[in-house]
């Protein structure tokens, strides 16, 4: 019985490798439209290239989701595919991979899955990593698994520690008075996901000590009390770093993962942006 997990490029993974038997990692590559071109989201993409040309351009840029004959092509990919993306109220991946889903369905021989994670970067990578872990344990069935995915995103969370919001604000994704405030006061803003899947203001903070301590305890306001952690940094490899040596010291069983941000989360996180994702599912 062969098995998927399969993401959208809103996970920052790329070359990650399961370890299950049997199992594979793909990813849809979402677009970002930048002065009437097209970069494609994939691990080719030079992101601080792209990201240059986004500051550069004055006209809006913009970002675009797989389509469904994309995710329908990585849904054939093996038998049982648990498929996970960007929260629905952010983007159209999600309607576009159950469209997918309903067409391969058809064509019998699969098992699809879609979870729609009402978040972006870190969490997806933390649901990935240990679904993994989840169908490396032992034969699983595939509503086993299912129910298992859908308790890690009722036990799992995101947060955005950001420096700039221009492109959240003009996207409609961020509430565009909180982006000029934050913007022209020279302040990180913390947001998290809403239970709808929309980005919330947990609140400001006056430096990266500052907004470290709040990001560590709205943390623990969560739950989480050690366990796996993703931190998605854009141009801030020193920043993530710094943040996770705090959480370690607090939680010295924390295990952390840093990656960057591929070219979806560092359009919208900009730079200096830190995406962070963690669990508190006790079951492993």
């Amino acid at each position: 019985m062969t098995w998927a997990i399969v993401a959208d490029s809103s996970c920052n993974l790329r070359s990650f490798e399961p370890t299950a038997p049997d199992t594979v990692y793909r990813f849809a590559p979402l677009k970002i439209n930048v002065a009437g071109r097209e970069y494609i989201d994939n691990a080719d993409l030079d992101v601080e290239d792209l990201n240059r040309r986004v500051a550069a351009e004055g006209a809006a840029s913009s970002s675009s989701c797989p389509s469904a004959g994309e995710w329908a092509e990585l849904f054939r990919c093996a038998e049982n595919v648990i498929a996970v993306t960007i929260s629905s109220n952010l983007s159209g991946s999600y309607e576009a991979a159950c469209i997918a889903r309903d067409l391969v369905l058809e064509e019998g021989g699969h098992r699809i899955y879609v979870l729609d994670t009402r978040s972006a970067g870190g969490k997806l990578e933390v649901i990935v990593e240990m679904l993994d872990r989840y169908l490396h344990d032992g034969e699983r069935t595939f509503e086993d698994a299912c129910d298992y995915a859908r308790s890690l995103e009722r036990s799992s969370q995101v947060l955005f520690s950001l420096m700039s919001y221009e492109n959240l604000s003009k996207s409609g994704r961020m509430p565009k008075m909180a982006g000029i405030i934050a913007s022209k006061l020279s302040i990180r803003i913390l947001g998290t996901a809403s239970p709808e899947g929309t980005i919330k203001i947990v609140g400001p903070a006056h430096g990266e000590r500052k907004m470290n301590q709040k990001t560590v305890n709205t943390m623990a306001a969560d739950g989480y009390r050690g366990g796996l952690v993703y931190i998605d940094y854009v141009d801030g490899q020193r920043a993530a770093h710094e943040l996770a040596d705090m959480i370690v010291q607090r939680w010295p069983t924390a295990q952390i993962r840093i990656l960057p941000c591929g070219a979806l989360c560092s359009f919208y996180a900009e730079r200096g942006g830190l995406i962070i994702g963690y669990e508190w599912f006790t079951t492993r």
